[in-house]
């Protein structure tokens, strides 16, 4: 259903829905539990999901929510609500940006992360004006945020030289616009990672950090960024990853609750650095880690506690490790 409304972006705080409570951890969903049936609203800007057990009571819902606000149906969610297994994919979205970007994509060639030379005259500026490149940076950087999270390193690379791209930089951009064009359909299952590439950036040293989250074997949420320090090992690189991954998962498991979802088992996190998941189950000081900053040990504490197990995962099958480096063909 779309709202009418002359703000939209308001409209979580505007609205409010006969019966529903907000939730804490996102406040764009309700939701709601009576006679033991629990119903949901997702709001994303003026659209609104309604999620139910039953047609009737979906109906029930849409009559009470006209009521009250000037609506319009738009009918079953064709992408969510199908009586088909549910999919992650934007195949629609995905074709568009293919279409509309067509006459750019070349051949396959891996990206490198290397930074290429930038425009140092206006010549070459005024050059780089006739290329699309933050329509198509923007566009792709959409689909990744909503169910792409293997092109996240990609994004974070070509992101960096949205001021003054260089003709390195848009072939790289072009290159990309290929993956989604053979990889539209793909529907991702992964499960829980966390990964670092140690000193990956050729100018700072500093590490790449990356990890993927999973429920049901769906990917809901994912990361890919560059360390604020230098650190010191792949060890505690891969240390930091992993908390920050924890953090994301904490977050999760509070949404869930409130979802009514609660987990009671140890949630896994995959790692495949050996070293860094002795540190997590051995709190003991030694020289390798003890300069560590002591925000990160909450890590030693969870995994006390049994809130997260860590789990081995041989790099070959580490599925962060496209948000943390580009892959060769094969390897991806």
């Amino acid at each position: 259903m779309r709202v009418e409304a002359s703000s939209p972006c308001l409209i979580p705080n505007a609205i409010r829905f006969p019966g529903f409570s907000k939730l804490i951890k996102d406040s764009c969903v309700f939701i709601r539990t009576f006679d033991g049936v629990t119903c949901y609203i997702s709001v994303y800007v003026d659209d609104l999901l309604i999620i139910a057990p039953t047609r009737p009571l979906v109906s029930e819902l849409k009559s009470a929510l006209k009521k009250r606000y000037s609506m319009t149906d738009l009918g079953e969610g064709k992408y969510l609500l199908e009586p088909n297994p549910i999919f992650d994919h934007q195949h629609k979205y995905a074709t568009k940006v293919i279409d509309r970007f067509s006459d750019y994509i070349p051949y396959h060639q891996q990206i490198g992360t290397s930074k290429p030379p930038q425009p140092a005259t206006e010549a070459e500026k005024d050059t780089m004006k006739s290329y699309p490149y933050r329509e198509a940076v923007g566009s792709i950087l959409y689909l990744m945020v909503g169910t792409r999270p293997d092109m996240a390193f990609y994004l974070r690379e070509v992101c960096q030289f949205l001021a003054n791209p260089g003709m390195e930089h848009w072939n790289a951009v072009a290159r990309g616009l290929k993956y989604p064009a053979g990889t539209k359909d793909y529907d991702i299952c992964l499960g829980a990672y966390s990964d670092s590439d140690y000193a990956n950036c050729p100018d700072t040293r500093r590490s790449v950090e990356g990890y993927v989250t999973m429920l049901s074997n769906r990917p809901i949420s994912w990361l890919s960024r560059k360390h604020h320090t230098v650190v010191l090992s792949t060890t505690e690189a891969e240390y930091i990853a992993l908390c920050h991954c924890m953090q994301e998962m904490i977050f999760l498991k509070l949404l869930l609750k409130e979802l009514g979802f609660a987990t009671t088992q140890p949630n896994l996190i995959h790692e495949d650095n050996q070293s860094c998941i002795k540190i997590c189950y051995n709190p003991e000081l030694h020289g390798r880690s003890k300069h560590i900053h002591v925000r990160y040990w909450f890590v030693q504490e969870k995994v006390e506690r049994a809130e997260f197990s860590v789990a081995y995962c041989d790099t070959k099958y580490m599925v962060a490790d496209f948000v943390t480096k580009a892959l060769d063909k094969h390897q991806f």
